[in-house]
């Protein structure tokens, strides 16, 4: 990369390229002084991709953390009315055993029959 002159280091491309080598090399000085770029300005380009890398995570898992939040809201509020649902039929369903059980006493005292003296 030194053919091109001093600065052709700084195109975005080489930038891009230095960093994918970055990556994989075993000693960052010798890729420095190969790639003609100074070793300092690899890690500072190195340092920026990872706080973009780390600021796209930060927005990730607060969007996904936002979903779930509204999901356990959503749920809550399926759990808060199925409640109220299985309460009202309870209640329902014990009206019902009461009357039942209220006309089969009187069906029962009815149809008994009086002893004969």
């Amino acid at each position: 990369m030194k053919k091109g002159g001093k600065n052709e280091w700084r195109r975005p491309e080489v930038k891009a390229r230095a960093l994918e080598k970055m990556r994989v090399a075993p000693n960052i000085s010798a890729l420095a002084k190969t790639l003609g770029i100074p070793r300092r300005t690899l890690y500072s380009w190195w340092d920026k991709e990872l706080a973009k890398v780390e600021s796209r995570r930060k927005v990730e898992w607060q969007t996904k953390e936002q979903e779930l939040e509204q999901t356990v809201r959503h749920l809550k509020e399926v759990v808060a009315e199925k409640t109220l649902d299985l309460d009202f039929f309870r209640g329902a369903l014990q009206k019902i055993g009461e009357r039942q059980r209220s006309r089969s006493a009187v069906v029962a005292s009815a149809s008994t029959p009086k002893s004969r003296k």
